[in-house]
Parts: structure tokens; C-alpha cells; sequence
């Protein structure tokens, strides 16, 4: 089974068209203008928090106390905590009767635009440098987004794709935003890595 498992995956990987980070302006704003909008943008935005103005809403980027988004750190961000809450719950954004919810696939690229980095330009991600010598490679467990799992080696991260390598098939790349955001986050983790 897990070398079926492992067919599969490498098959995706293979198949996979060459992609670019999630863009803020036009991936992600377009879904937060319908469904946010309502309670988070102009001059008397709810919480001061506004989504039609990056100026404004870079001030709630960050680790400090008012952030409401944490790069890299899409399970602590706040506005996942609320966007993944039930519709019924009193908390849930946007508030019950004040339209519809983020979608699942809206909800996955809003946590894959944070585990990115949560930039508010768009573009192709930066390359990072590859791992020193001195350290040696660790085998990991990478899982893409349908939940499927290689076992495979950090190698580096090289546009929008993480350039992994197993002893059977070498070096190849994979596209990022078809990894979980566990793999992203972990990825994106090793290639800050001195």
C-alpha cells in the first residue's frame, strides 16, 4: 500500500504544472471583498481591521499583540481561529446573517497565503539557500494536500516549488501549493534553517 501511496504522489508531482505563491490581490482579496467586506473595509471597519486597504491591513500582520494574522503560522492566526469556526457559532466571521462563509477551498488558500508569508504583493516566491554540509539531511514525511505521503529529503526551496530527493528518484521539485500546509510550514521552516 505505501508503495502505491508513493506512485501516486510522485504521479502528482510529475503531472504538477509549474505554479507561483498565492497572491494576495488576486487570489485572495477577491473572496475577502464578497464575503468581509461587509464588516471590514472603509474609514469605521470593525476592529479597525480593513481588508480593501494592505496599508491598513499590514499593521494586523505580524507577532505583535493587535496581529491578527501571524506569518507562517496559519493555526494561530486569528482570523483562521474565526474563519473555521461553525456557522452557527456567535463567533463565527462573517457573522451569521451577514453572508456566507469562506469555502473549504477559500479557507485552504487563505492558510497556504499565510503559510507563505502572508505578503500583501504577489509574485513568485523568493528561492531559499539549500541546507550547509555540515548538517546532515533528515528524512521526512511530506504530505500533499489530498493527504497522501512520501518519505523524502529536504533539498531546498527553489520559486514556488520545494526541491525535495529520494534515493529512488533523485532530486525533483514539487509545486507547493500542493502540499499540505503542515509540509508548506515545514518546508518553508528548513529553508530558513542557517
Amino acid at each position: 500500500m505505501k508503495a502505491l501511496s508513493r506512485l501516486l504522489l510522485l504521479a502528482t508531482v510529475s503531472a504538477a504544472p509549474e505554479v507561483f505563491a498565492v497572491d494576495f490581490t488576486k487570489e485572495v482579496q477577491p473572496f475577502l471583498r464578497e464575503k468581509c467586506f461587509k464588516c471590514h473595509s472603509g474609514p469605521r471597519a470593525k476592529n479597525g481591521v480593513r481588508f480593501d486597504d494592505t496599508a491598513t491591513l499590514a499593521k494586523f500582520i505580524g507577532t505583535h499583540e493587535d496581529a491578527k494574522i501571524i506569518p507562517g503560522k496559519p493555526d494561530e492566526s486569528r482570523i483562521i481561529f474565526l474563519a473555521s469556526k461553525r456557522r452557527d457559532d456567535p463567533d463565527a466571521m462573517p457573522p451569521t446573517g451577514r453572508g456566507e462563509g469562506l469555502s473549504p477551498g477559500e479557507l485552504t488558500l487563505l492558510r497556504n497565503w499565510i503559510t507563505e508569508g502572508a505578503k500583501l504583493e504577489g509574485g513568485e516566491a523568493a528561492p531559499a539557500p539549500a541546507p550547509t554540509p555540515d548538517q546532515p539531511p533528515k528524512l521526512l514525511t511530506w504530505t500533499n494536500i489530498e493527504g497522501r505521503q512520501l518519505q523524502a529529503y529536504f533539498v531546498r526551496l527553489d520559486g514556488s516549488s520545494v526541491v525535495l530527493k529520494t534515493d529512488e528518484r533523485g532530486e525533483f521539485p514539487y509545486p507547493m501549493s500542493q502540499l499540505s500546509a503542515d509540509s508548506r510550514k515545514q518546508a518553508t521552516d528548513l529553508a530558513k534553517a542557517p
